[in-house]
């Protein structure tokens, strides 16, 4: 990254010295200066986040975050929100056959396009969530829009459990169930809206500088792990019980089983503090501009980053969506009425496959992936996006021919699982560090949260729905791939014209506004 200068003993020449060093390496942004203070071991600052440090007394405050912050707490914290939040989709996604039998009357065809429609709910209601939790993360703090997020996600979650359903058992309530399941997922969007963009940036506000994209994509990772044990725990229970019990109880006890994910997530998000260089970022804005919210800046001189943020969650999430959520339940119904009954795969084998390539091939991958990252700084973020992006337009529909082999041929599915996971990786590892670089601190969770989850809404939500109708009304099986080629072009397309220098140029234009 920078110069990095060690001290062995810090005195007032020092201070100077180190203070000095970090003017003159690779700019504030790049440089490090390590501080062996005698009897105290090493800190750490790092000038991204510190741009006005010294070695004075401001260097205790501005290793609170990280200090305070101990570094296990902050890694869980984030993981525990993250992972009940997709855990949830997961199970509802996994278990999308047997909640369209409890909460639907109609043929086959119409309960899946119902279920995937109560599916999509979750995802309209995101960017709501994500302005009002931006809102008070940007204006007041990061760990209280946390707290809110996995608090509501858990007891979301605790509804669905003991909820009574439309058509099945004897806990029924009629059509009144719908409606109380489609209010859960709305609650549970609101709550995701905020969690992912919050975690992130948190992250990256409280860690050094040389490991930040694989600390931003802790996050990511831990979402899709999560998205990996829902399927596990559907996999358990279907190799248990039957298909009946599955309907009738099965998903009430997946859904509960992440309830204790909620709790344990907000007892360690209540021993974080804010980290230093938000704190100061939000104290100063506050000074300069008094009650207006920093998010207007954003939406007055940011708009081309905001509509490619927009492109790039509409990427991530309809492909994610896609890729995890629909093939499974693609291979498992649809299949059938296009080809027959005898290559449909298996429930079993279909959230088996799942469960491995996401904890072991996406969620692994992605850490990997932004290890590299780190590694090789010269290479441009968005390079490696546009990369992955592009590949994911000529690639899908091979991924998904592969995968049209069904019980035919298992080997073919985890093939065309795995081509679709390597080719994706590279986004999903480098988007979240590329974001919290684009805006200022005070506009970073708003601007991000709104806009992302914008793009998720539209595109990433419906991807099941929609790919459900072109199934339906198609003879060719391989025909929802096009679909995803094209939000995969999209979103490689909105990148490569939001270059580098619209980004730099867009970062010396706010600082100008924002420090007037």
């Amino acid at each position: 990254m920078g110069e990095e200068v060690k001290l062995q003993s810090v005195s007032l020449d020092d201070e100077e010295d180190a203070a000095s060093a970090m003017e003159n390496g690779n700019g504030l942004a790049d440089a490090k200066v390590v501080v062996d203070v005698e009897g105290e071991g090493t800190g750490l600052l790092t000038g991204s986040a510190k741009k006005s440090a010294t070695l004075d007394s401001d260097s205790e405050d501005e290793d609170d975050g990280v200090n305070k912050n101990n570094m296990n707490i902050l890694i869980i914290s984030s993981v525990m929100g993250n992972i009940l939040e997709w855990y949830d989709f997961g199970v509802f996604a996994s278990f999308s056959s047997e909640l369209s039998h409890a909460f639907f009357t109609g043929g086959r065809l119409e309960e899946m396009l119902k279920v995937y429609g109560v599916f999509a709910a979750a995802f309209f209601a995101r960017p709501l969530g994500g302005f009002l939790l931006g809102l008070i993360g940007d204006k007041y703090a990061r760990t209280l829009s946390l707290q809110i997020s996995v608090v509501a996600m858990g007891a979301s979650a605790l509804f669905i459990s003991v909820l009574p359903t439309n058509t099945v058992g004897s806990y029924k309530i009629g059509p009144a169930a719908t409606f109380l399941l489609v209010g859960a997922r709305i609650i549970q969007g609101l709550s995701t809206g905020g969690e992912m963009v919050g975690s992130m940036l948190y992250m990256v506000e409280n860690v050094p500088d040389g490991a930040r994209c694989l600390v931003s994509a802790i996050p990511m990772s831990s979402a899709i792990a999560g998205t990996g044990m829902g399927y596990l725990v559907s996999a358990i229970i279907t190799a248990l019980v039957s298909e009946e019990q599955r309907i009738l109880w099965g998903w009430r006890l997946a859904f509960f089983i992440g309830v204790p994910a909620g709790a344990v997530g907000f007892m360690f998000r209540s021993c974080l503090s804010e980290s230093h260089s938000f704190a100061k970022a939000s104290k100063d804005f506050s000074k300069r501009h008094g009650n207006q919210h920093p998010f207007f800046y954003a939406v007055r001189h940011c708009l081309p980053a905001l509509l490619t943020i927009c492109f790039l969650g509409m990427l991530v999430t309809g492909y994610y969506s896609g890729t995890t959520w629909y093939n499974q339940a693609w291979l498992e119904e649809f299949y059938t009425e296009l080809v027959g009954e005898e290559r449909a795969l298996d429930k079993l084998h279909g959230r088996t496959i799942n469960t491995l390539l996401l904890l072991g091939g996406l969620s692994m991958g992605t850490l990997v992936a932004a290890y590299v990252v780190d590694r090789n700084p010269q290479i441009p973020l968005h390079k490696y996006m546009i990369v992955s992006a592009t590949s994911l337009v000529f690639f899908s529909p091979v991924a998904l021919y592969l995968m049209s082999y069904g019980n035919e041929c298992i080997a073919c599915v985890v093939v065309g699982q795995s081509l679709s996971i390597a080719l994706f990786v590279f986004t999903v590892a480098t988007m979240s560090y590329w974001l919290c670089n684009l805006f200022p601190p005070t506009l970073q969770y708003t601007a991000i949260a709104l806009s992302y989850n914008f793009g998720q809404c539209i595109f990433g939500g419906t991807v099941p729905f929609i790919s459900t109708q072109i199934s339906s009304n198609s003879s060719n099986v391989i025909a929802p791939a096009y679909y995803m080629s094209a939000l995969a072009l999209l979103g490689a397309s909105a990148l490569l014209m939001f270059r580098l220098e619209s980004v730099k140029e867009m970062q010396q234009k706010l600082e100008i506004i924002m420090s007037s």
